[in-house]
């Protein structure tokens, strides 16, 4: 049920985030003016900037019922609640690594794209967001780091109930929260207390195994697009 539940909360979040930000990422380095650009890029990130802890009480207090009425779900904690608040604090991350990566695609790429009739949408969709690929999927892979590893807002906001279920509009425990609600109290050298640091570990080994899969998958597309290009 950990297993699962940090599963369904990560999806929701990187559902809901990388979405937004890859689109505000394309539409702040392609599309908007300077002056509207310097005022998007700051209130984005400056999101990264509000503790988890801020986000679970917000998600606790506010959100959740409105997600509860907007979606008629039962319980007003749940893995959809706790996954949207995880996604506030993905889309800094996403959002500022996928801009930076769109802004270094050389100008010679959009030059080249515009001299040949394409409109600005068709460059930027079919050209410059190709061409910054590898730099998009390590955004999504920082996000999908941030997210599996969060602990205060899953903590607050998932409902903490160890249920084996796909269903999203259930409540969840998360194996980061799990650690984070029961460290404090369990006997030192107990089994409770290995059990813990097993799932720590498993944590470890699941993100540093996604990490290095998704580094080499980069670093060969990379390859690939300089060879295109």
């Amino acid at each position: 049920p950990l297993f699962i539940g940090t599963l369904k909360v990560t999806l929701v979040a990187v559902l809901f985030a990388i979405p937004l930000a890859l689109g505000a990422a394309l539409f702040t380095s392609e599309f908007a003016p300077d002056r509207l650009k310097e005022f998007i890029k700051p209130v984005i990130e400056l999101l990264a900037g509000i503790p988890s802890v801020v986000l679970g009480f917000f998600a606790l207090m506010v959100m959740a019922s409105f997600v509860q009425e907007t979606f008629g779900i039962v319980y007003r904690l749940n893995a959809i609640n706790a996954g949207i608040a995880l996604g506030l604090a993905v889309i800094p991350i996403v959002y500022t690594v996928a801009d930076d990566a769109l802004t270094a695609v050389p100008k010679s790429y959009r030059e080249a794209s515009m001299a040949m009739g394409a409109s600005p949408w068709q460059t930027a969709w079919r050209v410059v967001f190709p061409a910054a690929l590898p730099g998009i999927l390590a955004a999504c892979v920082l996000g999908f780091g941030r997210a599996i590893g969060e602990t205060m807002i899953v903590l607050m906001s998932s409902g903490n109930a160890p249920i084996v279920s796909w269903a999203l509009q259930k409540p969840v425990r998360t194996l980061s929260a799990t650690i984070a609600a029961e460290l404090g109290e369990v006997v030192v050298a107990s089994a409770h207390y290995h059990v813990l640091f097993f799932i720590g570990t498993c944590l470890f080994i699941f993100t540093f195994v996604l990490n290095m899969l998704a580094h080499w998958f980069v670093a060969r597309l990379q390859r690939k697009v300089l060879g295109t290009s």
